[in-house]
């Protein structure tokens, strides 16, 4: 067993052991103990994760901190020990689910990919609203999209977090060839979505969908590092310009 997990092992066997014994006090005399020892809901999710379970929480658990300090503070200045430590785990923890920073790093990326793209497809998957019948109109599935991308420059610790990946994808060798790997799969896959968005909604593009995922992500990052720098214009008037820009581009050739 890896040393990471065996120190879990031990942990959740004395976090159960604290919470039978606090129990049995009674809950007047533990009232003002954190509920963290005394919520025996949270101990019945704990006691079911089966290893799989647990494994993969962990990973997430370790994504999200390593998101939070990248972001932050930057990749160099981020050790594995802050991340195990911000996540709640040991540095053997971190080493039994990722091989170095820079696989946590990319590991990363690939979920912000999935996670924009699951958004992207709930525009296609939301269905008409009640009362109306059929798949939605080619009209309201414009609007949705043109809302959603109007709204993306707003997650400025996920423009921080691509930006220190492109920093540092610059600075290692190592590492860039795995960094232009992601941005191309993700330009496909936003091309991808463009070329079926349109024959679902039964429009005809104004250019390659390549090209159009190409220059809405220029876009959109621009728009986002004036947000994140302070500069103006502010929110209202970014959403405005994105949201003309787009269906100009996309849906009036």
């Amino acid at each position: 067993m890896p040393l990471g997990s065996l120190f879990q092992c031990i942990y959740e066997f004395k976090y159960i052991y604290v919470f039978e014994w606090v129990r049995s006090l009674q809950a007047p005399a533990c009232a003002d103990l954190p509920v963290c020892f005394y919520n025996p809901d949270i101990m019945k999710t704990k006691i079911r994760l089966t290893r799989e379970q647990s494994r993969e929480q962990t990973r997430q658990r370790l994504l999200d901190a390593t998101r939070i300090l990248f972001a932050a503070q930057g990749y160099a200045a981020t050790s594995v020990e802050q991340i195990a430590l911000e996540a709640g785990y040991t540095r053997g923890a971190f080493y039994s689910n990722f091989q170095d920073k820079a696989d946590i790093f990319l590991t990363l990326l690939r979920r912000e990919h999935e996670r924009i793209m699951g958004e992207l497809q709930a525009v296609l998957d939301e269905p008409a609203p009640e009362g109306v019948q059929g798949p939605p109109s080619p009209d309201l599935l414009e609007s949705r999209l043109l809302a959603r991308y109007a709204r993306m420059h707003q997650d400025t610790q996920l423009l921080a977090l691509m930006l220190e990946a492109r920093l540092h994808a610059a600075r290692d060798e190592a590492f860039a060839p795995h960094f232009r790997r992601f941005r191309e799969d993700l330009l496909q896959a936003v091309g991808d979505y463009a070329r079926t968005f349109a024959q679902r909604a039964g429009l005809t593009l104004s250019m390659s969908p390549e090209d159009l995922a190409f220059g809405f992500m220029a876009l959109c990052d621009g728009c986002a590092l004036h947000r994140l720098a302070g500069s103006p214009p502010g929110d209202e008037d970014i959403e405005r310009i994105l949201w003309a820009f787009m269906k100009r581009m996309a849906f009036e050739p």
